[in-house]
């Protein structure tokens, strides 16, 4: 968990879906109410003041992908990745979201009692 911004930042793996940034997937690697990384392996045309539909299939649920709309902030091109943090706007499946970050905080205290990550085991794939 990342604390230095204005929310609690959850390291997550997750796939993203943006086909008007990037024509390839990428790859969430942290989220929180407000925004979240996303790191694609090929170069991305990012524009600051567009509004992008984002859908993120969350890997410690099954559920559909959440859809949301969200802005860049900021983005780098290194080693043929892009780099992109994301702000997070109104969207459809905001409430959802908040339910997620919910669940990975309550996560994050179980493990610090236990030292395991407990998991809503009637979303998992197995």
């Amino acid at each position: 968990m990342k604390k230095n911004r204005q929310s609690e930042r959850f390291d997550d793996f997750a796939r993203i879906n943006c086909s008007e940034l990037c024509i390839v997937s990428g790859v969430l690697t942290d989220i929180s109410k407000e925004g979240f990384k996303a790191e694609f392996n090929a170069p991305c045309d990012v524009d600051a003041e567009k509004e992008y539909n984002v859908q993120i299939r969350l890997s410690r649920i099954s559920a559909e992908p959440l859809e949301l709309i969200a802005r860049p902030m900021w983005s780098n091109f290194e080693d043929g990745k892009t780099s992109i943090g994301f702000y997070i706007l109104h969207s459809k499946d905001t409430a959802r979201l908040e339910k997620y970050i919910k669940m990975l905080k309550e996560d994050l205290n179980s493990e610090d009692d236990t030292g395991i990550i407990s998991y809503d085991t009637e979303s998992l794939f197995i």
